[in-house]
Formats: C-alpha cells, structure tokens, sequence
C-alpha cells in the first residue's frame, strides 16, 4: 500500500486482514465517511495469469479496454516527452488515427496485481493481440510500466461517444471486487467513462451494491480535477424513490441558484468577468460540457473575489451554492430483482412522471447476489432457485411496458453483441430530457457459463432472438421518424444451440429431456414471435407496404365484405364469425 493515505493504513488495511473488529471508534471519520477511490490499493494479486500485450497484432480498436470488467486493461497515448520519461521496455506504437493523435503513441497497459484473470479480454480482441501468461512470470516486469502510464496526465483524445474514443477517457469505476468476468460491471464503468464526473448515482441492493460499495474499499474514483460520481445505496423496494428524490431535490436546488443568480445581476454590480460568466452559466446550465466549463470560472472568480474583499450577500449565496453550477447526470441502477420485482412500483411510478432521470438495469435474469434464485426476468425454461424443474412463464418485458408511457426513452443493449449500438444507447438516454431506460443484458458465472466467453453469449443470445437490441426514442417522433429502431434486424442462428450452452437451460435436458424440448420449442416460438413483433414496429409505412405484400401477395383486394347479423344467444354471432374467417381463407389472406 505504498504512496496511500492514513485512511488506507489506519483503516483499509486491518480491515481487509479480518481485524476491522478491534478497530476503536475514535479511528473513524465522524458520520462514517470513507474516502474514494479506495480500491487502487488493494492489490490482491489474484489471477494465476493475466494477459500480455502483442503491439504488432493490435490494430488499436480498444475493445479489450471497453469489455474488461475491472478497468485494468487500458489504452494510453504519449507524447514525446513522456516516450523519453517511460521506463525500460516499455512498448509502444504508433498511435492510429486522425490529427488529434499525430505524434502521440500508443501502448495498452494491464494493471497485473489487480487483474482477476477472467481472460474477457483476449476472447474479445478480434486480431489475437492479447495472450494469458503465467503471473509469476510477467506479473514484477509489468508492474512498473503500468505504474508510469497510470501517473501519466488523463488526455481525452477523439471523439468520446465512440467505442474506441470512449476508452481514452478515465473509468471512474475501477478494480472493483466484482467476480471474475462480471457481466454487470463493464455497463457502469462505460457510463462513468462518458458522464462520470457529473453522476449521481442511486443504486439498490444487489451485486451492483456490493462490489460498488464494500466498505472500506469503494471502487468509484474521481478526475483530475476531484470530480466524480457521487454513490448512494438503498433497498429493493425503494430505491427508484430514493434516486427520484434526489433528482427532484437537485432540480429545486437549481431553480433556486437560478433565481439567485438573475437577482445578483438585477441587483449587484460586481466585477465585469464574474458578471459575464454568471450571464452566459444562464445561457447553458443545462448542456453539460459548456456549463462545465463556465462553472469553473465562476467558482475560481468567486473564491478569489471572496478572498480578496469578501463578496455581498448575492454573491455569497451563489457561492455557498457553487456545487449545484454543473449539471447532474442523475442515474438509478440495480439489477432485475429489484427493477422486474421488488422495486417494480416504484420505478413504474418514476417512468410515469416524465422526470429527467436515467435508470439502468443490469438484468442478470435472476437474483444474483443471493445465490441465483428466480425473478420475473427470469426467462422460460430456465433452471434455478425457486425453478428447480424450469420455469413454466415467459420474462416480463420491462422494455414494452416502458414504451407504453410514449415519452420514456428505452434501449435494449448487449455490449458483446453490438459494442457502438451500447455506446450510442448510453449517450442518447442521458441527453434526452425525460426518462430514459437502458436495460443491460449481464452473463453471469451463476448461469453456468465459463465466464471468459460472457462478450461470446451476448453476441449468441442476440444472434438466436434470445435477446434482442433496440432503441425507443420520443424524439424521433418530432421529426416524423418512427421512434422505434431495432438495432438487431437479422436471426443468423438457432436459439435452441444457444441454450445448451448455458447450464441454467443444459441442467433441464438432464432432468427430463421431454420437458426440456418441450419448454425449449416454447421459448424458440415466443423468441421468433416477439422478434417478428418487433421487426413490425420498427418498419416505416413503404417498409411495412413491402412486407405485406410479400406476405399476401401483389394482387391481394382491399375491398371489404360486411356480414351482418342478429342475435340474441350469440349462434348467429359465432356463425358470422366463422363465415367471415372462411371468406378470407379463400380469398389467399391466410
């Protein structure tokens, strides 16, 4: 734990050795208050192997950096002074790319003694510029240029809504005490590294809340300048409430330092600069990277005129307001158990007020944190807790009864199937002023999977229908564009191959192989109905033109037949029936 603080030594330290017991009181922080960040110094040493970096394979797309669940994987660029600076073997190539990164290099780095060993990584790397190595033997080598390229300055290079550019930017989620391969982790370290430095975070109970809040260590981290996600936790039944309240509370807080701000300059005369910064702050407190920018200059004139000759009573109350300057990106996350059951009514009541607020959920399709027992999201024919001999129900479809509201904003992703479709869901769910949904198809090691592969059964579940990609979108309504998008068009393979491979669905064919064909083919139909419903939704009026005339034929008639009836005891109802459905059959409708 070199270089740590006193709270790392005094506290971390004996706590992580099973001695936090005899800690006294007096050691704590009043309110129990643990700095963040904390993780970085475990350096538990873990994995058997860890991967090693080939520079001539790698065509520098950084998927490694955005499927690794623990943020030890990662891309750094150097300039020319820091190449001189860099310790002895220390590999690096020639950046890639356009005039942003002209003299920059490039190198990937892997933090060795806080690696898991998951191998996520080298399945995912599609030019096998990736291998495992035993750690013993690449583990001390490694150490010191990880170390150099960590300490190196943060450089946000490129175009950060993409997959690649989005790796250049910092996880604020990082080392975590996630499983090995986790599934749920890669979306939240995503999420940090586009809009960490502004989240509000919410998060239920659940495996989210454990490797997202063990105490002593907390994985959440901060930028250069000390910005980061602030991290709160609450129950199962409660949390869509608890993050609704902050976001309300936030939005009140701002209303007030608005009309603080227009009230100081009606009212103050102030100096020149404070007085534009506070006029343009006006301009763009909801746009987040300008308010950024502006709310900095704001602080630092504020502090310094407050320091030099003390600021009247408008000025001060705007400064003793300063954190609420930047704009918040308010998110509520938790896995299914909490969004499909527990928590359900409350966050159905939060999609339904039209808040602008982000909810993820990390859908393992099961209780994961408690040993993988049942949940509503858990899929038919699935073997586990509570559904010993494979449930007999269909998975709610949270995404359709969000969509029913009209104005929430829903994604359906899975980064290992579509890495820039998760990108682009992540970025227009949070732009969008509203409710956003954005729900994380997470493998987890409870299903019975070898977890290096988990990027590979994404890609499979989404390939076979089990899992399908889309994006709702109300603005698209404004602009006469159908605001439904389905991002997984094509079936390429068979869902029932798909589901041998996991052992939640294999455990069925070896109870009782009748039930399980059974149960499967049910799957397979309600799979290939809900994509073919979906396909539907998503074509606009020539697509949808086509598609009917392939199905009914070019010279189908649209003229109508009325059949009329009287009935007292519903015979002659029934018979209507039947002769208008035979009056279609016949006519090649059918």
């Amino acid at each position: 734990m070199e270089g740590s603080s006193k709270f790392v030594m005094d506290i971390m330290g004996p706590v992580l050795a099973l001695e936090g017991d005899k800690l006294p009181v007096s050691a704590f922080e009043p309110g129990g208050y643990m700095p963040v960040g904390t993780t970085r110094f475990e350096k538990r040493a873990i994995a058997p192997e860890i991967p090693v970096w080939v520079p001539d394979k790698c065509t520098q797309c950084n998927y490694c950096a955005i499927v690794c669940p623990h943020a030890v994987v990662r891309p750094f660029l150097l300039d020319k002074g820091e190449m001189k600076a860099a310790p002895s073997g220390f590999q690096t190539r020639k950046a890639k790319g356009g005039a942003e990164s002209a003299g920059m290099n490039y190198t990937i780095q892997i933090s060795s003694y806080d690696c898991t060993g998951c191998a996520v990584c080298v399945q995912s790397c599609p030019d096998d510029a990736l291998y495992m190595a035993p750690f013993e033997k690449v583990a001390e080598d490694n150490a010191p240029h990880w170390d150099y390229a960590y300490a190196l300055p943060e450089k946000e290079i490129g175009e950060k809504y993409t997959v690649k550019g989005s790796q250049f930017q910092k996880p604020l989620l990082e080392f975590s005490g996630a499983c090995a391969g986790c599934g749920e982790t890669p979306y939240m370290k995503l999420a940090t590294q586009l809009f960490g430095s502004r989240m509000v975070v919410a998060n239920a109970s659940g495996c989210s809340s454990v490797w997202g809040g063990t105490a002593t260590t907390n994985p959440y981290t901060v930028t250069k300048d000390g910005s980061g996600p602030a991290w709160g936790r609450s129950l199962f039944e409660d949390n869509a409430e608890y993050g609704f309240g902050m976001a309300l509370g936030t939005k009140q807080r701002r209303y007030r330092l608005e009309d603080c701000v227009q009230n100081a300059l009606a009212t103050t005369s102030g100096g020149h600069e404070l007085r534009e910064a506070l006029t343009k702050w006006l301009k763009v407190k909801d746009d987040p990277d300008p308010c950024d920018a502006i709310s900095h200059k704001i602080i630092e004139l504020l502090s310094s005129q407050r320091e030099l000759t003390g600021l009247d009573v408008n000025f001060e109350t705007i400064y003793q307001q300063k954190d609420m300057l930047r704009t918040q990106s308010h998110w509520i996350v938790g896995g299914d158990g909490w969004a499909y059951d527990i928590g359900f009514g409350g966050l159905d009541h939060v999609l339904s007020r039209g808040e602008n607020v982000n909810v993820l959920v990390l859908d393992t399709e099961m209780y994961s944190n408690t040993g993988g027992q049942v949940s509503k999201a858990t899929q038919l024919a699935t073997v586990t807790k509570f559904a010993a001999k494979g449930k007999r129900q269909n998975k709610k479809d949270l995404g359709q009864a969000a969509m029913l509201y009209e104005n929430v904003y829903v994604a359906s992703v899975a980064l290992g199937a579509n890495m820039n479709q998760c990108v682009q869901a992540f970025r227009d769910a949070e732009s969008y002023d509203g409710t956003s949904l954005v729900i994380a198809y997470a493998p987890c090691i409870d299903w019975g999977i070898e977890m290096k592969f988990m990027m590979d059964e994404m890609r499979k579940a989404v390939d076979s229908g089990y899992w399908t990609l889309y994006r709702y979108d109300p603005r698209r309504t404004e602009a006469k564009q159908n605001p439904f998008q389905l991002d997984s068009r094509k079936l390429k393979s068979d869902l029932k191959e798909f589901l041998v491979g996991q052992n939640r669905f294999e455990r069925l064919v070896r109870l009782n192989k009748d039930t399980a064909s059974s149960l499967h083919t049910d799957l397979s139909n309600v799979s290939h109905h809900r994509h073919e419903k979906f396909r539907k939704l998503a074509m606009d009026e020539y697509e949808m033109l086509e598609y009917l005339k392939t199905k009914l034929g070019e010279e189908v008639s649209t003229e109508k037949s009325i059949v009329l009836y009287g009935s007292e005891t519903g015979n002659a109802e029934a018979l209507a029936g039947m002769f208008m459905y035979a009056s279609i059959e016949a006519s090649g409708c059918l």
